[in-house]
Parts: C-alpha cells; structure tokens; sequence
C-alpha cells in the first residue's frame, strides 16, 4: 500500500526523485499521468493494467466514458527510475500540474499523486474543514 507524504524538488531537467518506500512498492517501470484536481498520478506496471481492464469495459458510446479513457490515457508514459531513484517528467506533464520547484508525492493506496507544493497547499486549505463531514458521509450507513 502506497502511504505517506514527501516534498521534493524538481530539477531544472524536470527530474524528481521518487522516495525509495514508493519505489519498493512500485517496481521499476512506472506509468506518470495526468491526474484528478491538477496532480498527476504515477501507477506500478500492474495497477495501471488493473485500471486500463476497467477503462475497456465503459462504453464508448458515452461522452464521459470516451473523455476520461482519452485524459488519462493521452498524457501517459512509461518510465523507469535513473540509479538516483529518479524519474523525468515531460514538459507537457509539468505544464498540467504547475510543477516548477517544490513537488509534494502522496501515496494514495494504489497511487502516488505528485502535486505542485502551491497547489496541494491550496487543496489541504480548502478541504480540511470538510474532513470531518466527508468521513462522517464516506463511513456511516445511516
């Protein structure tokens, strides 16, 4: 399970260092991705089969379902980890999240999301008030 927090930095060669107990969990080759809420998702080899299974069993005759599957899928890449434990993002990937210096990795069960240090401040400030409604929602079965 992929848990945890870690700030980084992005080099100037759009390089990040992945933690080692992320890289233990996802293996050599990773898939980078755009994410949901202006993260990116980085997946194991194995979970983004998992996932692309389920994207083939929506229809393509539903807009969304034809939207999403080209989201996720346009933006991925393949890639594997330098003997620093590092990854290159693509430009077009640094673009979409406002990756610049300071990163934030966070292990999301299945996941790891990096965010731009600026937006995930922003994300925890305007959702940690709801924190407590939204687990009261998500874990009651009244």
């Amino acid at each position: 399970m992929l848990m945890g927090e870690y700030r980084n930095n992005i080099d100037v060669k759009g390089r990040v260092v992945i933690p080692s107990k992320f890289r233990e969990e996802l293996g050599d080759k990773i898939i980078l991705t755009r994410g949901l809420d202006g993260s990116l998702f980085i997946y194991s080899i194995s979970m983004w089969n998992s996932l692309t299974e389920k994207l083939k069993t929506l229809s393509f005759t539903e807009k969304e379902s034809r939207n999403f599957t080209r989201f996720l899928l346009s933006g991925a890449v393949t890639l594997e980890f330098d003997k620093q434990g590092r990854v290159i993002v693509p430009s077009y990937l640094k673009d979409y999240a406002d990756l610049e210096k300071e990163v934030v990795l966070v292990g999301v069960l299945n996941r790891v999301e990096v965010w731009s240090r600026d937006n995930w401040n922003k994300f925890m400030d305007d959702n940690f008030k709801d924190l407590s409604t939204i687990s009261s929602n998500l874990f009651n079965s009244d």
